[in-house]
Parts: C-alpha cells; structure tokens; sequence
C-alpha cells in the first residue's frame, strides 16, 4: 500500500513539473525574441513564404527608388519625377506594416507624407528636401539588413528620421521668383519689341498710290513741241 501511494505521488510531482515545462515553453514561443523585437516585428515570427516575398518587393522597391531618385535629382520641380518615388515609398510602408514591421513602415510613411507635402506644392523641392530624400533611400538596405538580421543601421535613422518631421511641419511654401534666365525667355528683348512694332505699323498702313510717269518724267527746258 504504501509503494502503490509512493508511485502515485511520484507520478503526480512528474506531471506536474511536465505540465509547468509546457506553460513555460508556450510562453517563450509566444513572446518575441531580443533580436526579434530588434527588428522592430510586432507579435509573432513572420511566415518563411510571406517574409521572402515582403524581402524580395522591398529590394525591387529600393532599385525603383535609386533609380528614380537620379531622374528627380536633376529636376526637382517636376512632378512627373517625383510621383514614382512618392508611389514607392507608399508600398514600402503598407507592406511594412501588413507583415508586422513598425519600424520600416513608419520610416517609409514620413517619407510619403514629406513628398505629399511637395506635391500638394505647400513645401519647395529645395536642397533640404532633395538631401533627405537621398539619404532616406540610402537607409533603406541597412534597414532591410536590420530585418533580416544580418547587421544594425549604420546609418543615424532617428536624425533622418527627424529631420523628414522638421520640414513635414515646416512653413516653407513653395516660392517661384522669377529668375534672370526666365526673365530673358519670357520677355521680349528691346529689338524684338521694335520689330513687331514696325511689323504691325507696316501691315496697318496702306501703301501709297503709284505716281504717273509724267511726274516720275520732268519737263525739259529745250521742249519745243507745240501747244
């Protein structure tokens, strides 16, 4: 009797140190880990097939933003450049976030609202833009190195960061004066001016009657011939 009760109690302690092993393993694979939460997931480890994907559209992304980037550079004022990489910057945001990365969404979502800004024509494309721009895209490897845990940013992405919020909520509209190279092209230069003037004058007015050929011919001194 007493083995057959020392058995069971043996047993009891057994299952219950099993059962305690179990929460405790449920826990640990609930919880992120340090080099998850470095990475900026929220909740749980991204699906293998899902984190490829979201891997392989930021790369094709960033060599959309590169490329775009050199065409922008070169003509800050052109709308038509700067849609693209606005577009960009909005993929790479609600893919961040559809897949559980904060940090990368946000990072992309200033940078949508930055060039919103510049869109809308409320903030001057000017060399603060145009730099924090770049630099955004240059971070954005390191970032997609963060996630897939190979290194940390190398790049200061709060500075960037901060910056991108300074001119998001800066005053600094858009502002054309007309420049001296506009000038010239707009307006027409003095000689110009004259000719058109001289032009309109000569159309306006009607040209004068031909004179006769007596008047054209005057009347010799030695002309006999009779009257």
């Amino acid at each position: 009797m007493i083995y057959v009760l020392f058995v069971a109690l043996v047993l009891a302690a057994l299952a219950a140190v099993l059962v305690g092993l179990g929460v405790w393993l449920g826990q640990r694979g609930a919880r992120p880990s340090a080099a998850t939460r470095a990475r900026g997931y929220r909740g749980d480890e991204v699906d293998d097939d899902l984190r490829n994907v979201f891997i392989a559209e930021v790369k094709s992304e960033i060599g959309n933003l590169r490329r775009n980037l050199m065409l922008w550079k070169a003509a800050p004022t052109n709308l038509a450049r700067l849609m693209p990489l606005r577009r960009s910057f909005h993929t790479l945001k609600g893919s961040s976030r559809m897949v559980g990365v904060p940090t990368l969404g946000d990072f992309n979502a200033r940078f949508e609202r930055l060039l919103d800004r510049v869109i809308d024509k409320s903030l001057s494309p000017d060399a603060a833009v145009v730099a924090v721009v770049e630099q955004a895209v240059a971070a954005l490897p390191e970032l997609l190195a963060q996630f897939e845990g190979q290194r940390t940013p190398r790049a200061d992405i709060a500075a960037i960061m901060k910056t991108a919020d300074r001119l998001i909520k800066s005053e600094r509209a858009v502002v054309r004066p007309l420049r001296s190279g506009d000038a010239a092209d707009s307006l027409p230069t003095a000689g110009a001016a004259a000719q058109a003037v001289r032009a309109v004058r000569s159309a306006a007015t009607p040209p004068p009657p031909p004179r006769s050929s007596a008047a054209e011919s005057p009347r010799r001194d030695d002309d006999t011939t009779p009257h």
